[in-house]
């Protein structure tokens, strides 16, 4: 019994310390795949750019300035007389950032929930306005992936969200060098394992 508790503990040390993060800037990309939505066909944008990896549910395709850019084709999620209704945005494999250009009314902001199957990953707030004429930009990484993401403003109150140039790419993160602490720590945790796995082959 003391034997699998200690193989577990070490486990739990060897395992211990996965990196997450959250928000992200426009600058955090590397080499992104980008839709700005100017070849899509109006309306529903659903499978439209399944060729890409991304699948769209209640998005249209729309007219608006999400940036100080000029108008242009974007994904608009707006229902006229459901203004709580989510717009989602499936993937085909498994990424770890997501961003885009966004515009809402003044009074709603955005909210992002990142899911990997049925497990929520993680969730981002921004701050967003722009109402059609500008924007904000929004950028989501959680390095344990995800291929899902749930789109919402928060507080409802007209509900539209327009996206432009989304931008989205999975990023492999480079194996953490661990700091004298936590080195010290695996070590320890491997040879209490070594110990635990001598003792059984005695017996």
């Amino acid at each position: 019994m003391i034997g699998k508790m200690t193989v577990a503990a070490c486990m739990a040390l060897l395992l211990a310390g996965t990196v997450q993060a959250g928000v992200i800037g426009a600058g955090g990309f590397t080499a992104p795949t980008v839709i700005d939505f100017e070849d899509a066909v109006a309306g529903p944008i659903g499978s439209q750019y399944a060729a890409l990896g991304a699948t769209f549910v209640n998005f249209d395709l729309d007219v608006y300035a999400t940036s100080p850019a000029p108008p242009s084709r974007v994904a608009l999620k707006f229902i006229d007389g459901s203004p709580g209704i989510d717009g989602s945005i499936l993937f085909s494999s498994v990424i770890t950032r997501l961003g885009a250009d966004v515009s809402t009314n003044p009074e709603d902001d955005t909210f992002v929930d990142a899911y990997l199957g049925n497990t929520l990953v993680g969730s981002a707030f921004f701050d967003t306005g722009g109402d059609g004429l500008g924007g904000s930009f929004i950028g989501i990484e959680f390095l344990s992936g995800f291929d899902r993401v749930v789109l919402r403003t928060l507080p409802v109150v007209n509900g539209a969200l327009a996206l432009d140039n989304l931008r989205f790419e999975n990023v492999v993160p480079p194996s953490p060098v661990p700091e004298p602490g936590s080195l010290t720590l695996t070590l320890a945790g491997t040879a209490l394992l070594g110990l635990v796995l001598a003792r059984r082959r005695r017996r």
